[in-house]
């Protein structure tokens, strides 16, 4: 794992991604006990190319073949062994959680997490069976901050499905 955060940082400091953040089962494993996973899901901030109204992840992966990753494993491009996949993170709550991430440090490495409280609001926004899990796991970590997370919901506009979700799910 350590050396795919170091390519995503070198992809970082070259320009090829103007903001990261690790998301999904994945950075909820960061938080707590290691969750399953087949890949790991990556939101990045791209810049549309010139003259383009679209975002397309093409110069990442032309970059990263340079860098000798060029394989996919289902969805997601093999790093040092690990599939990964990049997201362009969606305008509001996920560019929001990708602006927000923990950056934590160890050794020499260094990575880019979403927070506890932004992986709920997504889940939650999501809405799928695995998802549910999800925020009922992230909910009861020790670290989980439930009013820095009343506030995500009320401003994207969630807390009224959180209601239903606490209510059905009983927290």
């Amino acid at each position: 794992m350590e050396a795919v955060c170091d390519v995503l940082e070198e992809l970082l400091s070259q320009g090829s991604l103007s903001a990261y953040a690790i998301g999904g089962a994945t950075a909820a494993g960061f938080h707590g006990e290691p969750l399953a996973t087949r890949d790991i899901d990556v939101f990045v901030f791209l810049e549309a190319s010139p003259g383009s109204l679209l975002v397309s992840l093409a110069p990442l992966f032309e970059r990263l073949s340079q860098m000798g990753f060029q394989d996919f494993d289902e969805e997601g491009i093999l790093i040092h062994g690990f599939p990964v996949q990049f997201l362009s993170a969606a305008p509001g709550l996920e560019v929001e959680a990708v602006a927000e991430a923990m950056v934590i440090r160890f050794d020499t490495h260094v990575i880019r997490v979403m927070t506890p409280e932004y992986l709920a609001a997504i889940a939650l926004k999501l809405g799928r069976p695995k998802d549910r899990a999800r925020v009922v796991y992230l909910v009861s970590l020790p670290e989980f901050n439930r009013s820095r997370f009343e506030e995500v919901l009320s401003r994207h506009r969630l807390a009224e499905r959180w209601k239903i979700w606490a209510s059905g799910l009983g927290l």
